[in-house]
């Protein structure tokens, strides 16, 4: 009978061993798993093919820029002779702030509703109508919309109830001005590049007096994106102003283009401002 109760301690104090073992080996590899998790990372932090080490800037040349000048691309959203980019009457939506997606061909038509929905932003002598915040780039692909109101266009203040104005004249074409991004690695590759455009119309008059501007909006494509990094971009209108007189108001608009490249090591957001006038000269600004 001892020697049974004595088997049958020997047994359980051996089974406990064992789990004891088992679970020292288990926690000795999950530390040694977590240790090596830890190293990885590490490394691939100091790794330079993620480190951004440069970024750069700089505007096309009349060259290089002929391939982005289709006029038929800025001309889709003219709806008359004198105002373009401006629907007879606006889409439906939040204030004109509604967010952008692909163009699929299918779209349903918008409902109408008065232009003081697409109100923006008003000073003295001038409105602003359109989209606020146009995102330009999602997760690496061109935003692309057939929404003729996700624009900006900074036109005259008048007493009357809707702010689009049908009877002015004298806009020009579009015009585009176009901008290369370049991030470049530790190991001097180009892991993002793209080219952003900037297009407008302006020199538009009511009554023979004032220049406004018409349909700004920016634009992304050659978006090339190497493996591991991520790229979103946007633009917004900051302000608008008179960069004329108070008799014969000179429109302007200031632009921000925000581009954001992410990796799981950082997250890199770069701004940069332009400002557009009615007589259709655009700065870039420091």
């Amino acid at each position: 009978m001892k020697m049974q109760n004595l088997t049958r301690l020997t047994l359980i104090a051996l089974i406990a061993v064992s789990a004891l073992n088992v679970d020292a080996a288990s926690a000795k590899s999950s530390l040694k798993f977590k240790t090596i998790a830890h190293t990885k990372k590490k490394e691939l932090l100091q790794d330079p093919y993620f480190q951004v080490k440069s970024v750069k800037i700089r505007e096309l040349t009349d060259e290089e820029a002929l391939e982005f000048n289709d006029i038929s691309i800025g001309t889709k959203g003219f709806t008359g002779p004198n105002i373009p980019n401006i629907p007879p009457v606006p889409p439906a939506g939040n204030g004109g702030a509604t967010e952008l997606t692909a163009v699929t061909g299918n779209e349903p038509q918008p409902s109408p509703r008065g232009a003081i929905d697409s109100i923006i932003m008003v000073i003295d002598k001038l409105i602003a109508i359109g989209q606020k915040i146009m995102p330009t780039i999602k997760e690496g692909r061109a935003v692309v919309t057939n929404n003729p109101m996700a624009s900006v266009s900074v036109l005259p203040r008048t007493d009357a109830k809707d702010p689009v104005v049908h009877d002015m004249g004298g806009w020009t074409i579009p015009v585009s001005k176009h901008y290369k991004i370049v991030y470049n690695n530790g190991l001097g590759m180009e892991v993002v590049s793209f080219v952003y455009s900037i297009t407008y119309q302006y020199n538009g008059s009511m009554d023979g007096k004032g220049k406004y501007l018409a349909g700004i909006r920016a634009s992304a494509r050659n978006i090339t994106i190497s493996w591991g990094f991520d790229l979103d971009a946007s633009s917004q209108l900051l302000q608008i102003s008179n960069v004329g007189t108070q008799q014969n108001v000179v429109a302007g608009a200031t632009i921000e283009m925000s581009y954001t490249v992410k990796n799981f090591t950082r997250t890199i957001t770069t701004n940069e401002s332009f400002f557009v006038a009615g007589d259709g000269r655009l700065w870039k600004l420091d």
